[in-house]
């Protein structure tokens, strides 16, 4: 029933699970592995569903077993209290994993009222200055769904939040050891949760002298061989596995699932003897990245018809200019209707800013003022009118008007286009980003935002 209702009607516990669980399917069904299954699908029957990849258990001192590719993440969420770390290398799949969890626990809380809601956060958003990670949660339910502080920390002290806290990678370097030991004492404290999952990159998470206080840690195994090959030949791609079978670095690469996928995608873009060439492991990652991007730049998305398509240049450009600020500020996730206005960079950009509001502002008590000098028949509505416009001139500014003002200068300076909305849903249809929320955006991996940072 709770679907059928407004946004607005619905209970705040009913509202956090529906906006989560389209966070979830969202993050799924537009990963590049589902890019590579909706492919085939066409002519053939789907890549498996099961993970393509090893899972390793450990939880205490007991021996670490692996776990069974069609076995689910929810059985070690159970057996070990709800308490774990998911660790692997970049571009592993531990977000996909972590997803997959996701979506078990929030079809039990929608079942269970008295189960608590599995909530997606980026630790990336995380600074020390942030405070208690109990203060983060609340304000992060605050601007990301929207829950007031009074209810997200009545739902803390009441243990009705899941939190499941995800990239301590992108948390900044000399901050992680820092933010694991904040999250341990919330662990230990009075606001404890029943259940916690983290991710992180193995080598972060070995880095640090800090150790998280949970139950046990699921490590994603690299790829083998083995796996490579099934994997590209279930996709059609079995002339890129006789590229690359009897390459080492590439085959590093391969053992990469994001990578993989990637690799699956953009073939047609790739040459293969002159990748073979590059002999730094990093370098033929960036020739792969850039292949992608210039591969899902091609062709026709619905948002753009015929011969009303973007030049690849402008893509790259507002992309670019996107994943800088993104980079800059420290941050996973794009609000559409939060951009700030330090993202202005000439002090003449900021200059035309704060005179647009102003002056739009004013312009719209002056229009008011002669709606009511019409309807009333009195000049008194026109002269209000220009009173209350010289007056919002000191005041502060109305949010919309300077979230209009802002892309108008924007625009105008070449950093985003007009239609912002439009960009972005095509571009999250080129599968270079992917739309997490309402006019909530990410790029579709952080190895991508910080790709599209450097070539800017």
């Amino acid at each position: 029933m709770s679907r059928l209702m407004p946004h607005k009607l619905q209970p705040p516990r009913d509202l956090l699970l529906s906006q989560v669980q389209r966070e979830i399917q969202a993050g799924r069904s537009q990963s590049l592995h589902a890019t590579v299954q909706a492919k085939l699908s066409q002519d053939s029957p789907p890549l498996g569903v099961s993970r393509c990849w090893d899972v390793e258990v450990k939880a205490g001192n007991r021996p670490s077993f692996r776990l069974p590719p069609k076995a689910s993440m929810d059985k070690v969420f159970d057996r070990t209290s709800g308490k774990l770390v998911i660790l692997g290398a970049i571009g592993s799949g531990k977000t996909t994993t972590l997803l997959e969890l996701a979506l078990v626990l929030v079809s039990r809380a929608e079942k269970d009222p008295s189960l608590p809601v599995p909530v997606l956060f980026e630790l990336g958003s995380w600074k020390a200055e942030s405070g208690a990670i109990a203060d983060w949660l609340i304000a992060q339910l605050k601007f990301k769904y929207g829950i007031s502080p009074a209810i997200g920390k009545k739902w803390l002290a009441e243990q009705k939040l899941l939190p499941l806290l995800d990239g301590l990678d992108e948390v900044e370097t000399h901050r992680q050891n820092s933010c694991i030991q904040a999250i341990n004492q919330f662990i230990e404290s009075e606001l404890k949760p029943k259940h916690l999952v983290a991710c992180s990159s193995f080598e972060v998470y070995k880095n640090c002298q800090t150790r998280f206080k949970l139950r046990a840690a699921v490590l994603l195994k690299s790829l083998t061989e083995t796996q490579i090959q099934n994997y590209l030949l279930e996709a059609r791609s079995r002339e890129l596995w006789y590229s690359i079978e009897n390459e080492p670095e590439l085959l590093k690469l391969a053992k990469v699932p994001l990578l993989l996928s990637m690799m699956a995608l953009a073939y047609d873009d790739i040459l293969i003897e002159s990748w073979k060439r590059i002999t730094s492991a990093e370098e033929q990652r960036k020739y792969l990245l850039t292949a992608y991007i210039r591969r899902q730049m091609t062709g026709q998305v619905k948002q753009y018809p015929r011969n009303k398509e973007l030049r690849s240049a402008q893509i790259r450009h507002w992309l670019g200019w996107l994943a800088k600020k993104m980079e800059q500020q420290g941050i996973q996730e794009f609000y559409l209707d939060r951009i700030p206005s330090n993202w202005l960079e000439t002090g003449e950009d900021r200059r035309k800013y704060q005179f647009g509001v102003k002056l739009v502002g004013g312009l719209i008590w002056v229009i008011f003022g002669l709606i009511a000098t019409v309807v009333s028949g009195s000049i008194w509505g026109l002269i209000a009118g220009a009173v209350v416009a010289v007056i919002s001139a000191v005041l502060p500014a109305i949010p919309a008007i300077e979230s209009f003002v802002l892309r108008l200068v924007l625009c105008s300076s070449g950093y985003i286009p007009w239609d912002y909305q439009r960009f972005l849903d095509a571009a999250v249809d080129r599968r270079l980003l992917q739309q997490t929320g309402d006019r909530r955006y990410r790029f579709i991996h952080n190895l991508l935002q910080k790709h599209f940072a450097e070539i800017q």
